[in-house]
């Protein structure tokens, strides 16, 4: 895929507001416009809930245009047709529209506003029914806000990240997470961790005079994925991680939601299509002799939900070698003290990015870690040493499961020859 012109943007700077990512739609003839939109925020579940809630849309019969952020190594992931990433030659033909409408702005575009201006085109090129859209960071000012009321507003559990760019207090996050809302819309609000979060959230809802929904039905955590019966019959998801209750509770009151719009038309179908649903970098298992698992918890609150299902069978009975690696606007050391009493042992590394933490600072605060520079080595040398009932779990940040991801298909390419 071309990068030129797209390579020179800011891709790790944020600069929040809607200035930009305004012109270029208008340059672009405002394709963001001209069908109803799902559009999802929080700080933690939101991907997974925006890919249920486009799975279930897709089982009726629907062109459902998705976009999430980040992507786990492949940047055409970011931007999906019924769940099926866009084509390369696609990518490029828009991009290079997007190139010749963002190129001479006064103020260049950032990579996500570029992205999510693609996303937009996309959507327009492929004549979606509805898209579900992400949001990148935090709400208000996210490029992604542009849009006009949407169909839906879903807002899945709010907690600390992004401090620096959000505010250092939970109803300073949860209001800008809040600015998603808009008059005229409806909203899903997930499990809420910090009241003073939901009461932001309801508070703004009131003022707009926009109604709230909350989730009513919750799942279980089955031994092989999230299990429970549901008002429209029993629902197995397979996907691992406690946390993912809360989402797929959450997916379920979207789908409520839209359902009462007339968006639904057989509830076994949407039961059907989460069974085989599957969502990459959440508590995924990449190999199972020895097990190695992946999983994207990048913040402390959803370092303490993956240590909830560290703390389930099988996962407790197991001694876990943990590889570490974190971007340096994280808070690493509160993570880490976390994951310690679950950990035989912990291996820190370095992420290859240029807004990579420092391992070496890491150690001070579990001086039995190991450090290992390169993340993939790091994996490997954890797998080489694992014994009978142990495993080995990489996390931290969606960054760091990225670049093992990449290496692994290339590794696994490279194994299987010709």
């Amino acid at each position: 895929m071309k990068e030129n012109w797209w390579a020179d943007l800011e891709r790790n700077k944020i600069r929040p507001g809607l200035e930009r990512i305004g012109s270029l739609l208008e340059k672009l003839g405002h394709p963001e416009r001209g069908y109803p939109i799902v559009h999802v925020a929080g700080t933690n579940g939101k991907g997974s809930t925006a890919a249920l809630i486009a799975d279930a849309l897709t089982s009726q019969g629907y062109r459902v245009g998705l976009t999430v952020s980040p992507d786990l190594g492949h940047i055409n992931e970011r931007v999906m047709l019924n769940r099926q990433p866009m084509d390369p030659a696609l990518w490029d033909q828009l991009g290079q529209v997007i190139e010749d409408a963002g190129r001479n702005m006064p103020d260049v575009p950032t990579f996500f506003e570029a992205v999510t201006a693609m996303a937009f085109l996309a959507f327009h090129y492929w004549q979606v029914d509805i898209a579900v859209v992400e949001v990148g960071l935090g709400g208000r000012l996210d490029a992604t806000n542009i849009i006009d009321p949407p169909c839906l507003s879903v807002i899945t559990p709010v907690a600390f990240d992004h401090m620096d760019r959000l505010g250092y207090t939970i109803e300073a996050i949860a209001g800008e997470k809040a600015g998603i809302i808009k008059a005229g819309s409806v909203v899903v609000l997930g499990p809420q961790p910090y009241p003073a979060a939901r009461a932001v959230i309801m508070e703004k809802a009131r003022r707009l005079q926009v109604p709230i929904v909350e989730p009513h039905w919750f799942p279980v955590v089955g031994p092989d994925g999230i299990d429970g019966i549901s008002p429209h019959g029993p629902i197995h998801v397979p996907l691992l991680g406690a946390y993912q209750v809360q989402n797929v509770a959450t997916a379920y009151a979207a789908m409520e939601t839209l359902a009462a719009k007339g968006w639904v038309k057989d509830w076994s179908r949407i039961l059907t299509q989460w069974s085989h649903f599957s969502w990459p970098g959440r508590f995924q298992v990449m190999q199972r002799e020895p097990l190695w698992v992946i999983d994207g918890a990048h913040n402390p609150h959803g370092i303490g939900a993956l240590v909830e299902t560290l703390k389930l069978a099988p996962y407790r009975d197991m001694r876990w070698t943990i590889v570490f690696g974190a971007l340096a606007d994280k808070p690493a050391g509160e993570m880490l003290q976390m994951l310690k009493p679950l950990a035989h042992h912990v291996i820190v590394t370095r992420i290859p990015s240029e807004r990579a933490g420092d391992p070496l600072q890491w150690r001070e605060m579990v001086p039995s870690a190991t450090f290992i520079d390169d993340p993939w080595e790091a994996v490997q040398a954890a797998l080489a040493e694992a014994k009978a009932q142990e495993a080995v779990l990489a996390t931290g940040s969606l960054a760091l499961l990225g670049y093992l991801v990449t290496r692994f298909q290339h590794e696994s390419a490279t194994t299987r020859g010709c």
